[in-house]
């Protein structure tokens, strides 16, 4: 999902919390989001990955665009 899509789900009370994983490979971090209804997860895209999570290099990078879409507390899980 878009960051601008994400944005609106968040000022509209959609989403709950963010968590920033290892990505399976052990590449990088994806964000993930969980919605209000536990029903769904979401995750920022990857522009050229059709729809793929979008791999962060850096923890840093990957918690930046969960508080610029609106989050102040997110959680790191390394494991």
């Amino acid at each position: 999902m878009e960051i601008k899509d994400l944005k609106v789900l968040f000022d509209n009370g959609a989403l709950k919390a963010v968590t920033i994983t290892k990505e399976m490979m052990g590449s990088g971090y994806v964000v993930v989001f969980d919605a209000k209804d536990k029903s769904q997860q979401y995750h920022i895209s990857g522009q050229h990955t059709n729809g793929e999570p979008r791999v962060f290099k850096t923890i840093d990078a990957a918690v930046k665009n969960g508080y610029d879409i609106g989050f102040r507390n997110v959680t790191v899980s390394l494991v």
